[in-house]
């Protein structure tokens, strides 16, 4: 069975996380940055504890973009690395995960696009599966 349809959604949902990462880091980053270095106090003690609090922020926000990047670029590799006419029980799982791991970052995209994928992947593995079966049956009649 050809899995085209599996792999282009999987490529979707790994260039939306890659897009995802990269504006994380230079724009929602960037912003916190520019944010800490702008504290106007008074006091030495609360700016450098104001500053101290933009970035820890702005490492979570980089660290985070950081993580979204190489989930793209796995993702990339899992849709090369997903073969027609065979049957696959490794990737589906890791695209459920994906999956629920996006729809819990409120990553709606690459929540269905995951999703969706995984659960073609497995439905084409039964019918994989069967079809084998049935060739089985016919070359032993």
């Amino acid at each position: 069975m050809n899995r085209k349809l599996e792999r282009k959604l999987i490529f979707i949902g790994a260039i939306w996380e890659f897009i995802t990462g990269v504006a994380t880091i230079f724009f929602y980053a960037s912003m916190i940055k520019k944010d800490g270095l702008s504290v106007k106090e008074t006091s030495f003690a609360k700016v450098e504890a104001i500053q101290s609090v933009f970035g820890s922020m702005y490492m979570f926000a980089v660290s985070f973009g950081m993580l979204f990047i190489a989930l793209g670029l796995i993702n990339i590799f899992v849709a090369k690395s997903l073969k027609d006419d065979e049957v696959s029980i490794k990737k589906p799982i890791w695209l459920f995960f994906i999956g629920l791991a996006s729809y819990f970052m409120m990553d709606i995209l690459g929540s269905l696009m995951f999703l969706s994928a995984g659960i073609l992947a497995l439905a084409k593995n039964k019918s994989i599966v069967k079809l084998s079966e049935l060739e089985l049956q016919k070359t032993v009649l």
